[in-house]
């Protein structure tokens, strides 16, 4: 029998295949198309534009409902109202809420989005601009609404970082030395609100990956582990047996179990009471001590002084559901290399490699006293040292960035690009760091650091440290 078609019929098939792929869309137009990975790149900038109504834009305008007053056991200054945010702005009163706007992200567009300010100290920094960090919630109103599968996303106004490059260098470099960290990338974003604001160019944001249930999923191949943002100088102390005075200091992002409730109590209670032998014995039966070192290591080397290593905040902790292990997750770096203002330039240049915390910090002091973690911590540091923290290889990001970001950034003022061109190029700058910081902080850029800390790291690995150095206050 012959199978052949006739050729009328094949060539009406080709006609009705082109016809299909055709009306395809292009794998960059299809929101179901694209992954985590294809939105953060190091040097990917998309367009996102949010429309809001005159009533919702108002809305979203921060609510001042004074200082919370506070009783029980509070950890920090830093700690907002019960079941509140943390953080300086909530520790002022200020709340931030969310409103509907229609969000364009690429080609892609969503209908009745989430949008809140956010930020702390960056957000009482730019209040008065209209440059504000921003969250995206696109589950907030329409359930099951997601990009990529994630369903929250940050823009942050780097306004504290004239570079606009600390976060994605940073995070990079968690990434680079085997600690889960938040991917990035960088968005121009355009408001329109009628009557106010036509499409108006706000400016150019870092784009930060959310650390939720997604980023869990994805880095720790697990669903029900729970996620925490402490917020105290003294993390796993001993505050009793009833979680709520805990509650506001661990700021769960999820419902916990009883067991992982159980699980944070017992590792605070160990901190505080186990004798110096059971500490060292068992704290790996708590910690990831490989990845903890890696992270402190890094942590220590950039002089991050906003987060663990100074009023603690600024980090994340997973607890694995299978491990039953804490594991932390860098967060808020706009202020790495050394450019958050404590103590002097010199001194952060070089942060004591074998204490690198300000105050005093049980947890920090006992793990460092462990000859288990000591060894991991110091190979780590000595190895980073040579290879992710090679001085010329984080120049070439830095070039590879400015070669990128200077023409969004030259579309917000000729001030901010003048800012941004010393920043690249490694110039002093002045920067504002608003309530609580007395007139403008002058700080050296990534450029300079780097070279300074890489020896000061060396020397100190070395034994050769100058012992007249100390650590900021």
């Amino acid at each position: 029998m012959n199978t052949r078609l006739p050729t009328f019929a094949l060539a009406l098939l080709c006609l009705i295949s082109n016809w299909t792929l055709a009306q395809e869309p292009k794998k960059s137009d299809r929101t179901d198309s694209l992954s985590p990975s294809d939105i953060f790149r190091f040097t990917n900038t998309w367009e996102i534009h949010l429309t809001f109504t005159p009533e919702q834009w108002e809305a979203m305008e921060p609510k001042q409902q004074g200082r919370p007053q506070f009783g029980g056991r509070r950890a920090s200054f830093l700690q907002g109202p019960e079941g509140g945010r943390n953080g300086i702005a909530a520790a002022f009163g200020i709340v931030f809420e969310y409103v509907r706007a229609d969000l364009e992200f690429g080609t892609n567009k969503f209908k009745d989005v989430g949008v809140r300010y956010k930020g702390n100290g960056t957000f009482l920094s730019s209040r008065e601009s209209l440059k504000r960090s921003l969250k995206l919630d696109l589950n907030q109103f329409v359930k099951g609404q997601k990009l990529a599968g994630m369903s929250q996303l940050n823009l942050h106004n780097s306004v504290r970082d004239p570079s606009g490059m600390n976060e994605s260098i940073a995070y990079r470099l968690f990434r680079e030395g085997g600690v889960p960290a938040p991917r990035t990338a960088y968005a121009k974003v355009y408001v329109t609100v009628p009557g106010k604001h036509d499409r108006q160019y706000f400016g150019l944001y870092n784009l930060v990956e959310d650390v939720g249930s997604a980023f869990a999923e994805e880095h720790f191949a697990a669903k029900k582990g729970a996620i925490l943002k402490p917020v105290t100088p003294s993390v796993f102390s001993d505050l009793g047996d009833d979680w709520k005075n805990y509650n506001q200091t661990y700021d769960p992002k999820s419902e916990l179990t009883e067991e992982q409730i159980r699980r944070v109590i017992d590792f605070s209670k160990f901190t505080s009471t186990a004798s110096e032998s059971d500490f060292a014995a068992r704290v790996g039966d708590y910690i990831d001590l490989d990845t903890f070192a890696r992270y402190m290591a890094i942590t220590a080397w950039l002089t991050d002084l906003d987060g663990i290593l100074g009023p603690g905040q600024n980090y994340y902790l997973y607890l694995h559901p299978k491990t039953q292990t804490f594991l932390f997750i860098p967060w808020d770096q706009d202020q790495p290399f050394g450019q958050f203002p404590r103590g002097t330039q010199e001194q952060r240049e070089n942060l004591s490699i074998h204490k690198p915390w300000t105050g005093q910090n049980r947890f920090l002091e006992r793990v460092y006293q462990c000859e288990s973690f000591k060894k991991i911590y110091l190979a780590r540091l000595a190895d980073f040292n040579k290879t992710i923290f090679d001085a010329e290889r984080i120049h070439r990001q830095v070039d590879e960035l400015a070669a990128v970001l200077r023409a969004p950034i030259q579309e917000e003022s000729s001030e901010r690009l003048t800012e941004f061109d010393k920043a690249a190029a490694g110039q002093k700058l002045t920067i504002t760091m608003g309530p609580g910081f007395q007139g403008g902080t002058v700080v050296t850029p990534i450029k300079p650091f780097v070279m300074a800390r890489a020896k000061s790291v060396a020397d100190q690995l070395a034994g050769q440290a100058d012992p007249k150095t100390t650590n900021p206050r």
